[in-house]
């Protein structure tokens, strides 16, 4: 039986998950067509989508949960790293997204509250969407 307490090892800082800020965002009429390269996708292509790209100050941390969009009540999952801090979500449910919905970025599997408020607004392709 020993008596020596001995000391605990130090923690690691825990990782910083913190979402950088957006500083902008552009909307466009994009298609959906998954990428089929060793398999067979269950992805359908899709042609009347819209891509919200997002551009961060800083990139977005990598985690096993990724980032989503929310524009108003609508979530987007589908997200690609074009390079770093250009993050393009896709909306293959278009008629989802409400002009003028407030866009937050945030983590999936978080409630809304828990993400990020941008200060910008959805504007359909080919509109402008300056922060608020």
């Amino acid at each position: 039986m020993s008596t020596d307490a001995g000391q605990l090892e130090p923690r690691p800082d825990p990782p910083d998950l913190d979402l950088p800020e957006v500083t902008d965002v552009r909307t466009r009429q994009a298609s959906m067509r998954p990428r089929r390269r060793n398999f067979e996708s269950a992805l359908p292509t899709v042609e009347d989508t819209v891509e919200v790209v997002v551009r961060t100050a800083a990139p977005i941390p990598v985690r096993a949960l990724g980032p989503v969009l929310h524009v108003g009540d609508a979530t987007l999952t589908e997200v690609t790293a074009d390079d770093e801090g250009t993050y393009r979500f896709v909306a293959t449910s278009p008629r989802q997204l409400r002009p003028g919905a407030d866009i937050r970025l945030g983590w999936s599997g978080q409630p809304l509250e828990r993400s990020l408020a941008t200060g910008f607004r959805f504007e359909p392709p080919g509109e402008a969407s300056p922060p608020s």
